[in-house]
């Protein structure tokens, strides 16, 4: 049997395996927080990898050689502590950076090698991250149904034309005398189950081949509907002003739906503020607040109808001051919706999914419920407002 042994650091032809050894034990524990980092966005990646170069050199010398191990244990690293100034001519300060450059780099690439090698089964088939998943709902994405029985099939290309007539006829067959009064022994209408029956037996009727058709059509069309949910899935998200529109109309409902989660796992009450621009309203900046878990006052609210006031001036105002520093003109005039001159009327808004009506009791530090539809003591509210400083707070309505 054949048995493989470790070479020698110093007996190798290349660098690989260079961090075996104390150098690993610095960089490991390093990989989650640097696969994350990837994840939030090249600012965070490189902070990270810097703060990782830092930690490397202040417990291993730049002059230690790559076949050699430093001296264990290996000094604590202290992050706060001002790194220790070494006094080094010309040419071995010349050394020093380009050693550091050197390990720097190789750093990087150990940490987004190994990085890679932990996303890659997300990063080959987004459908099956139940994150992606998750999120591809705010854009309506849905994964698509199992592809229809031959029978379920046959319902749905000819239900009007072959099955309706007989399942009227056999309801009407149920129809019974009481009192010289007809009625329906089960119900008013035909029921699915009742529908399905029929069906079923109808579609036994039919001939051998024309069996297999309907089924081979079904699993085309489930195919097909699965493609194009691929597709959609192998794709970043649309940055399109329609896209992301129908992204925000979904945002309420769905953010609700994560809060309801997390407060039936943790027992915590939950409320968040989005803001941007939205292509609605032309690009202008507004903000969306979703909150879920009401207080236990005689009339119950959630945290953002609780001192309005407070929460205008504290939350939004402040919000609204800093999204003037997070978007620039440009992009505000980029989100907008384009205008396609379909809408004619006074108002720009009236087709819209959503109103943002102005509030003049900001100022009122009641508590009366907003015009959202929550009925429970525990349930989800969406609110928006304008993030312009010269305009009333707004709250969300339907038209």
């Amino acid at each position: 049997k054949r048995t493989w042994t470790r070479i020698e650091k110093k007996d190798r032809r290349n660098l690989k395996m260079w961090a075996e050894g104390a150098r690993e034990s610095i960089l490991l524990p390093h990989l989650a927080g640097y696969t994350d980092a990837l994840e939030r966005g090249w600012r965070a990646e490189r902070d990270y990898v810097r703060d990782v170069c830092n930690e490397f050199h202040a417990r291993i010398s730049w002059r230690v050689a790559d076949d050699e191990e430093p001296e264990e244990p290996l000094p604590d690293y202290d992050p706060m502590a001002a790194p220790e100034v070494e006094e080094l001519d010309a040419a071995e300060t010349e050394a020093k950076r380009a050693r550091v450059e050197t390990l720097n780099a190789r750093i990087n690439r150990w940490l987004k090698y190994r990085a890679k090698k932990l996303r890659r089964p997300t990063m080959r088939n987004r459908a099956n991250d139940p994150w992606a998943v998750l999120l591809a709902k705010l854009a309506g994405v849905k994964a698509p149904p199992k592809a229809r029985q031959g029978f379920q099939q046959y319902m749905h290309e000819s239900y009007e034309t072959d099955i309706k007539p007989v399942v009227e006829a056999r309801w009407k067959a149920q129809l019974v005398e009481e009192d010289g009064v007809s009625s329906l022994k089960t119900g008013k209408a035909p029921n699915a189950p009742f529908r399905a029956q029929v069906a079923r037996e109808l579609f036994k009727e039919l001939s051998d081949s024309e069996r297999d058709e309907l089924a081979q059509r079904a699993k085309d069309e489930a195919a097909e509907l699965r493609r194009e949910y691929l597709e959609l899935m192998k794709g970043p998200p649309s940055r399109a002003p329609k896209d992301r529109q129908a992204c925000i109309d979904n945002l309420g409902t769905f953010m609700t739906e994560v809060f309801k989660g997390v407060h039936e796992y943790t027992g915590l009450s939950c409320f968040a503020v989005f803001g941007g621009p939205i292509p609605m309203y032309q690009g202008d900046l507004r903000t969306l607040t979703v909150a879920y878990g009401r207080n236990q006052e005689p009339t119950p609210c959630h945290f953002p109808q609780w001192g309005k006031a407070r929460f205008g001036q504290d939350v939004l105002e402040f919000m609204r001051e800093w999204l003037k520093t997070a978007y620039t003109p440009a992009q505000c005039a980029e989100a907008a919706l384009p205008n396609d001159g379909e809408d004619d009327d006074d108002d720009p808004l009236a087709r819209a999914k959503y109103r943002f009506d102005p509030v003049d009791d900001w100022g009122n530090d009641s508590k009366d419920e907003d015009n959202t539809d929550d009925t429970d003591d525990e349930s989800g509210s969406a609110s928006d407002s304008a993030s312009d400083s010269d305009s009333d707070s707004d709250s969300e309505s339907e038209d």
